[in-house]
């Protein structure tokens, strides 16, 4: 009995370890398939868009970062509120639009301003690409399929993994591209 339960809490410790993995990757494999050289997510609290000093310093060291591989050509910023990406069918509240859209604008004013990148695109992803930028098949509307296909933009509770570890309710993807 106390080897099976040993060998039970293992396994169980290997599977959240595993989870924990591949909950990171998500966000990282996708920004790199989609030809970043280096991938940031960072947290915001809920309902604020406030950037904090740790958020700030872990922008300066994934810029520096950026900037040891080659110059930065642009920055990609997927910036949700506090709910996940919106299934098919379904609108986000007036009240996440707005705060996507004002954690964007920080991390934008912030990232030009501070970090002095000129090129920096944001993504609110409490919006779904409409069927214009779809089919002309903008950077919005192929940004925001390429995270929603390979996992890194969650639409429910069963997207989102065990203990939520892929969710992005609150937080946002930093894509650095360099030349």
């Amino acid at each position: 009995m106390k080897m099976q339960l040993h060998m039970t809490a293992v396994l169980l410790t290997s599977c959240l370890l595993g989870v924990q993995a591949f909950a990171t990757g998500d966000t990282e494999s996708t920004g790199k398939s989609m030809g970043a050289k280096v991938v940031s997510e960072i947290s915001f609290e809920e309902g604020k868009a406030i950037l904090t000093d740790e958020t700030k310093n872990d922008l300066r060291e994934k810029v520096k970062e950026a900037q040891q591989q080659g110059k930065i050509d642009e920055m990609k910023v997927a910036v949700w509120a506090d709910r996940e990406y919106p299934a098919e069918g379904t609108k986000a509240s007036k009240q996440d639009v707005t705060l996507a859209n004002d954690r964007a604008k920080a991390l934008k004013n912030f990232i030009k301003d501070e970090l002095k990148v000129n090129s920096v695109n944001t993504y609110n992803m409490t919006e779904r690409p409409n069927a214009l930028q779809r089919f002309v098949r903008t950077d919005t509307a192929k940004t925001k399929t390429a995270m929603e296909e390979r996992g890194a933009a969650p639409r429910t509770q069963d997207e989102t993994g065990f203990f939520n570890q892929r969710a992005k309710a609150s937080k946002a993807v930093i894509m650095i591209y360099t030349k």
